[in-house]
């Protein structure tokens, strides 16, 4: 994606229902899932406004979010994001939440504590809560201390249980 800066966008349908990108030459800045085309679009933000629909330029992404719903785990861990402008805890969770294996789970109060700031469980909260990365930052990994699953923006508390199904299904006896 390096060399072309003015911002793009591409809707696809996947498994789990309808990702929309966005992004530009330093990564993508917006990832959203939703049940529906419509939802999709609502859900990328004043940005979209501003984007030319430009399906080329998300090739790779797409390969790289066809593969991972096809049980390639890794395959998201290809695709380079955007955070500038990002609050610095924010940004420091995310990287935290991104480093979760697939099929595995940890809490909030962990995902503060590798953020820097273990007191932070709230604001680990609104990180995840605030997400603009959905899957590639997998927030569906993260769930309250008592093994609770706790909301989930892209396509709510279902979905977050299908993608850890999801992965689950597809670690092969050498991940377990």
């Amino acid at each position: 994606m390096a060399g072309r800066n003015s911002l793009k966008y591409h809707l696809f349908q996947v498994t789990a229902g309808w990702i929309g990108l966005i992004g530009a030459g330093n990564g993508v800045r917006r990832l959203s899932l939703q049940p529906a085309p419509q939802d999709t679009l609502d859900d990328m933000g004043p940005e979209l406004e501003q984007s030319e629909n430009d399906p080329a330029y998300f090739a790779k992404e797409q390969q790289c979010l066809e593969r991972y719903f096809s049980g390639d785990s890794r395959a998201l861990d290809e695709i380079e994001l955007d955070l500038s402008g990002a609050p610095p805890f924010f940004s420091a969770a995310w990287k935290a939440c991104r480093s979760i294996p697939a099929g595995e789970t940890r809490s909030y109060a962990w995902l503060a504590a590798e953020a820097g700031s273990p007191l932070a469980v709230r604001a680990a909260g609104q990180a995840m809560a605030r997400n603009p990365f959905a899957l590639v930052i997998p927030c569906h990994r993260v769930i309250a201390s008592d093994g609770d699953l706790r909301g989930y923006g892209a396509g709510g508390l279902k979905v977050k249980a299908q993608l850890l199904n999801m992965e689950l299904d597809h670690q092969s006896p050498s991940e377990s």
